[in-house]
Parts: C-alpha cells; structure tokens; sequence
C-alpha cells in the first residue's frame, strides 16, 4: 500500500468514525428548538463562515412559502445526522417534508389521454384513399375529440376544489414531517465533536444537560432579553407598544420593518423580516 493510499485509507476511517460518534451523541435525543422550523426539507440553513450564521431574509421565506412544522419551544426527536464534505444535517422529527419519495404536488392534472379508438381513427384516415369513407372516419375522429374535450372540461371544473384539497393535504404533511439544521460550509468535518455541534447550535436547539444553558426568564426589574428569531408581538410582550419607523416590500414580496422601542432606560430600535426580529441596536437614555 503506497504512502498516499494509506493515508486515504485513514482519514477515511476517521471520518466515518467521528460521523459514527456524531450519531450517537445525537440521534434519538430529545431536543427543544429555540427558533420556529420550516415544513420542508430545506429546514434551516447555517453558514458558519459568517460572523451572523442564519440568512434571516431566506428563511423568514421559508416560513411563509411553508409553514411551521416545529414551533419553537417544542421537544422534537434527532432522527438523523449526516456528514457530507462541509455540510452537517441535523434532521429532526423525520427531516422535512419534501424528501424522496414525498408528494410534493398542489396540483391535480386534468389532461385526458387519447383513447386507443381515437389513435385507431387517426391512423386509418392517414391511410385511407377513399374519400367517402374518410370523411365517415374524420366525422368520428370528430366526435372521439369532442368526448375528450368535454371530459377534460369537466376535469378542470373541478380541478379548482381538487387542487384546494391537495394544497390542505401537502400543508398537513408538512407540518407533519419535521425539520432539519443544515451547518454549510464546515472546515473539516471528519474533526467536528459533538460539543463543537452543540456550540454551533445553541443559540437555536436546547440540548438540555449542563453543555447547553437553558434560557432563563427575566425577572420583572431586570432589562429585557432580545434575541433574533422573536416575533414582533414577542418583542411588544417584553418592550411595550413600539413606534413603526418604517416598512418596505422587497421585489420578492418579503415585508421588512424597523421598529423603535423605548423604555424607562433604554431605546431599541428593532429591524424585522415577515414579523420576526433580525437584529436590533440598544441606546441608554
């Protein structure tokens, strides 16, 4: 075996043995998600060679175009954990809607294929010489067409209420089918542990145990908690009733706001995407 070979061999070996490690750190706990979980298999998306990791714009998106299918604040259950070149899945209850095998359509079709006896009619009038007896074959080529039409003109009559079902039922699925964290652009995943993971992880999954401190609710004469992910009414909850600075619709459709908040001792003024707080800045008064 030559130098490069068994060297291949090794790390080989070692990543397969720390994504072993991985999973059994991991998969099959319970979990609580600090942060609402989109209904698709797209689940959230971490880049951890940015100083913010979660894109807020992307997936405030996520949230609308799909739904929650794990409220924050939920236990959920780690079902996988995958380890690719620099990606790391954290898969939670099932993974997401939308996997193999899923059903993603919202649509019910309403083409009518040909009959066997319109396709015959066809072929026979390309070849028949006899101009009376093609006119009789296009006369029921004519009314063979015409059938079909008014069945598909039946179809799409009710195309409107099947399509209404079939969106309901793809929505109740994917509130059903979990989430997942993807962590991209990992520098080295044959070497993360799993209290590097939960490091990454903290701000958005309560691993429970003494690796992950649980968030404490403030009390009444301490200064309010913010942290990106709340909703707006969240933020009212804990600020009062704020000033709306200013809003804007992007080219996408996505609402973004800028909200100023004051209190007895200090002002926030809170940037939101689609109702959920991205940032903020605090000033003493």
């Amino acid at each position: 075996m030559t130098g490069r070979l068994a060297l291949g061999v090794a790390a080989a070996l070692l990543a397969h043995a720390n994504e072993a490690e991985l999973r059994r750190a991991f998969v099959g706990k319970q979990v609580i998600v600090r942060v609402d979980m989109p209904g698709t298999h797209h689940g959230v998306d971490l880049n951890l060679d940015r100083d913010d990791p979660m894109d807020w714009k992307q997936y405030s998106q996520r949230l609308k175009n799909f739904g929650v299918s794990i409220p924050k604040g939920r236990s959920s259950t780690v079902t996988s954990l995958i380890v690719k070149k620099d990606l790391i899945e954290l898969q939670l209850d099932g993974g997401g809607f939308g996997t193999f095998g899923d059903d993603t359509s919202t649509s019910v079709s309403t083409y009518v294929p040909k009959s066997s006896y319109e396709s015959r009619l066809e072929r026979d009038i390309s070849r028949e010489t006899d101009a009376g007896r093609k006119r009789r074959l296009q006369s029921d080529l004519d009314r063979e067409r015409n059938r079909r039409r008014r069945e598909e003109a039946r179809l799409r009559a009710q195309a409107e209420t099947a399509n209404a079902i079939k969106r309901q039922e793809v929505m109740e699925k994917r509130l059903r089918g979990g989430s997942r964290f993807n962590l991209r652009r990992v520098a080295g995943t044959a070497g993360v542990l799993p209290n590097q993971m939960m490091d990454w992880l903290r701000e958005y999954v309560d691993f429970g145990g003494p690796a992950v401190a649980r968030p404490v609710a403030p009390s009444a004469n301490s200064r309010a908690i913010l942290r990106r992910g709340m909703s707006i009414d969240e933020v009212r909850n804990k600020l009062g009733d704020g000033k709306l600075l200013s809003e804007s619709v992007g080219a996408e459709g996505v609402l973004t706001q800028q909200w100023e908040f004051v209190t007895a001792e200090q002002k926030f003024v809170v940037t939101a995407v689609e109702g959920l707080m991205v940032k903020y800045a605090m000033t003493a008064r």
